[in-house]
C-alpha cells in the first residue's frame, strides 16, 4: 500500500513560514528530519521537507530478492538511531555483520574482525536503501504530523539568505511558490545544482574508477560475513543481506578502472558472475544469480563552504567519498545529528538556529570528522589499488600487523565501527500520533 503525499499540511497550517526547511527527502534528508523531531516537538518548531520527486510513504517491506542498493550502517550509526528511538523500527529489516574478512588477492595474509572480540552483538548492520527510506518516511508521517509539512514535486529555483529569515522559491505543478525559514538545509545529493547556484563550490578529485553495484544470490548461508577483497584492478566488497523467500543474498560493490565502464554494463550475467567469483573466491560460497547492476564513476568531493547565515549543507551535497570503506552514509548521518545537536543548543539558549555563529560550531564538528574519514578512505584506496611491488609489501605488512597485534586491530575496528566519535546529543522522536489525535489536530487547525 502506498500513501502518496500531496502538498498539504498533515497537521497545522503553516502559511509558508517555517523554522526549518530541508531540501531533499532521501535517506539523509528524512533521517535529519527525524533527528530534528524531538526538538521540534519540545520547542514548537515547524519543518518543511521538500523533494523534486513524488514522496511516497510505503509500508516497510523487503526489497525484491536481487533489487535495490544496500547500505552498511556502522555500530556507531546504529547507536545514533537508537538514541532517538528509530532503530527499533529498522532492526527487523537489518542484517547483522558479525565477521569482517579483509584480504589481498594472491597474498597469504588476511585480517578478520569479529563482533565477539569487540564484545558487541554486531560490527554493523546492512539495510536495503528502499526499506530504510520507507521506514524513515513512515515514522515522519506517524510521529511528526503536527509540525512537519511534506511537499513533493517541488523544484527549488532560488534561495536568498540575505534577509533575517532565508527565502526559498520553488515550482510545483506549474505554479511558482515561496516560503521562508530560520534555517534551510540542503540535502539534495552529490550533484547539488542548488549549492552551486549559491556559489558554494566543492573541490573534486576524480579517481578514474567506476563502482559496479548489484545484489547476488548465494548457494549457502553467508553466516553474517562481510568481505573486503583487494584485487589488482580494484577493491571488491561483499555485504550480507537478509534472507528473502528462502534465498541467501549479498550486496556487491566492485571498483574497476573507468575504461571498463561500458564493458561492465554489457557483460552477460553469467560472464559477470564468473569474473566476480574468480576475483573473490568462495568465502560466501557460489554466486548463483545477479540482480540489476548500476555502474557509476567515482570521485571525491568536499564542499568548501558548508554553512552560511540561515543555510547548512549535509550529506552528499557536502561530501562524497570512495565506497571502499562503506563510510559515506555513516559520515552523513553523523553530520546530520551534529546539525540537530546545534539546533537543540540554539533552542535551549534562545538564540536563532540559523545564526552563523551557531552553525559554525556544527561545521567545525563535521569538518573534523570529514577530514579524518575522507583522508583515511583516500589513502586506503590508493594503497590497495596500486600495482607497485612496494605497495603490495605495505598492504601485507598492514594486514599482518592488524591480525597479530590485538591493540592495533581494536583501534582499527573501533574506527570502522564509528565508535571513536562521540554521539551527538539530540532529543528522542515524539510518541506515535494516533489516527484519532491526528484527525483532531487537523480539524482544530482547519480554517473556519
Amino acid at each position: 500500500m502506498t500513501e502518496h503525499i500531496e502538498q498539504r499540511p498533515v497537521g497545522k497550517q503553516f502559511n509558508n513560514s517555517y523554522d526549518i526547511v530541508i531540501v531533499g527527502s532521501g535517506l539523509v534528508g528524512a533521517s535529519l528530519c527525524l533527528a530534528f523531531a524531538g526538538t521540534a516537538k519540545a520547542y514548537g518548531l515547524s519543518i518543511a521537507l521538500l523533494d523534486a520527486a513524488p514522496i511516497a510513504a510505503n509500508t516497510p517491506s523487503a526489497a525484491g530478492a536481487l533489487d535495490g542498493r544496500a547500505t552498511a550502517l556502522a555500530l556507531g550509526s546504529r547507536n545514533l538511531l537508537h538514541s532517538i528511538g528509530l532503530w527499533q523500527h529498522l532492526a527487523p529489516h537489518a542484517q547483522a555483520i558479525s565477521n569482517i574478512q579483509v584480504s589481498d588477492q594472491g597474498q597469504p595474509w588476511k585480517s578478520e574482525m569479529q563482533a565477539g572480540d569487540m564484545q558487541t552483538e554486531a560490527l554493523g548492520y546492512v539495510l536495503q536503501n528502499q526499506t530504510m527510506g520507507q521506514v524513515f518516511l513512515q515514522q515522519i508521517t506517524q510521529r511528526c504530523s503536527e509540525f512537519v509539512h511534506l511537499i513533493d514535486q517541488a523544484q527549488v529555483t532560488a534561495i536568498d539568505n540575505a534577509c533575517q529569515n532565508s527565502h526559498l522559491e520553488y515550482q510545483r505543478l506549474g505554479q511558482a511558490q515561496s516560503l521562508t525559514a530560520q534555517l534551510i538545509v540542503m540535502a539534495d545529493g552529490g550533484r547539488s545544482d542548488l549549492r552551486e547556484q549559491l556559489g558554494m563550490f566543492d573541490q573534486v578529485q576524480t579517481y578514474d574508477q567506476v563502482a559496479l553495484v548489484a545484489n547476488l544470490q548465494l548457494d549457502q548461508d553467508h553466516h553474517s560475513l562481510a568481505c573486503e577483497r583487494f584485487t589488482s584492478s580494484g577493491p571488491l566488497a561483499l555485504l550480507p543481506l537478509p534472507c528473502f523467500e528462502g534465498k541467501h543474498r549479498a550486496a556487491l560493490v566492485w571498483t574497476q578502472p573507468i575504461a571498463r565502464q561500458g564493458e561492465l554494463q554489457q557483460l552477460s550475467d553469467a560472464q559477470l558472475l564468473e569474473e566476480i567469483q574468480q576475483q573473490v573466491g568462495y568465502p560466501m560460497g557460489e554466486f548463483l544469480a545477479i540482480g540489476d547492476r548500476q555502474v557509476y564513476p567515482l570521485s571525491l568531493s568536499v564542499a568548501q563552504e558548508q554553512a552560511r547565515q540561515g543555510l547548512a549543507v549535509v550529506g552528499n551535497a557536502a561530501h562524497t567519498l570512495h565506497p571502499i570503506a562503506g563510510q559515506g552514509f555513516n559520515l552523513a548521518l553523523r553530520g546530520s545529528f551534529a546539525l540537530a545537536q546545534a539546533v537543540l543548543k540554539a533552542c535551549e539558549q534562545g538564540t536563532p538556529m540559523g545564526d552563523l555563529t551557531n552553525l559554525n560550531q556544527f561545521v567545525a564538528t563535521s569538518r573534523w570528522d570529514q577530514e579524518r574519514v575522507i583522508s583515511a578512505s583516500d589513502k586506503v584506496m590508493k594503497l590497495f589499488s596500486s600495482k607497485k611491488p612496494h605497495y603490495s609489501a605495505l598492504r601485507q605488512l598492514g594486514l599482518f600487523t592488524m591480525q597479530q597485534i590485538p591493540a592495533v586491530k581494536t583501534i582499527f575496528t573501533r574506527a570502522a565501527m564509528g565508535l571513536d566519535v562521540p554521539l551527538s546529543k539530540v532529543l528522542a522522536m515524539p510518541p506515535l500520533v494516533t489516527s484519532n489525535s491526528r484527525s483532531a489536530t487537523r480539524k482544530a487547525n482547519e480554517p473556519v
